[in-house]
């Protein structure tokens, strides 16, 4: 009878054995796949920034370049004016110069 009990004993504690290390091992493998979990989810977040920020770039340039256009056009039309207005001040010098010669 006691060497039953001692037999049981044992079995009872090679099984609790058996059970921490098959958890053991399972705690790792779960932290192991958790860590590769987290790494290819760090991956997509930089993945989809990367993606974010170069549309971001593409629009910041393309207004940059309507504004460049804008302004380019804005410049032309005062260039143009300021032409007209030289021309219609020359008009008026030689006028004048030709009124004070007769």
């Amino acid at each position: 009878m006691v060497e039953e009990t001692i037999r049981s004993i044992r079995e009872t504690e090679k099984k609790a054995d058996e059970i921490v290390r098959s958890a053991e091992e399972k705690s790792r493998e779960t932290a192991e796949a958790a860590k590769e979990q987290a790494l290819r989810t760090a991956d997509q977040i930089i993945k989809d920034a990367r993606g974010q920020a170069a549309e971001v770039s593409v629009h910041a340039k393309q207004a940059g370049d309507r504004a460049e256009a804008n302004a380019l056009a804005e410049t032309e039309k005062e260039v143009e004016a300021l032409k007209d207005s030289a021309l219609g001040r020359e008009k008026e010098a030689v006028e004048l110069v030709i009124s004070l010669l007769a």
